[in-house]
């Protein structure tokens, strides 16, 4: 005896980019985009939990993107202590 799954749409948005590149990936893992997404929530819900990464495009944490922000705008106002080069 076969069973039938009751389907239904899920549909949300995102900006081009995103999407442009998120379809290159699939195609190129030979999935697409409905499939590969499906997978992704099928496994959050058997595992209960997600997993990804808050690093930012260079790789940062926010925490550590905010420190590179604040000595950056530290030092376009000038609020630097020049450290000669020591040398052993």
């Amino acid at each position: 005896m076969t069973t039938t799954t009751e389907m239904t749409n899920f549909t949300f948005k995102m900006d081009k980019k995103t999407r442009d590149a998120y379809s290159a990936l699939c195609d190129s893992l030979g999935l697409t985009m409905s499939s590969a997404t499906l997978a992704l929530v099928k496994q959050a819900v058997r595992d209960q939990s997600m997993s990804f990464s808050l690093r930012d495009e260079n790789g940062f944490t926010p925490q550590e993107s905010a420190e590179l922000k604040r000595r950056i705008a530290d030092v376009h106002h000038g609020n630097l202590i020049h450290h000669g080069l020591l040398e052993t």
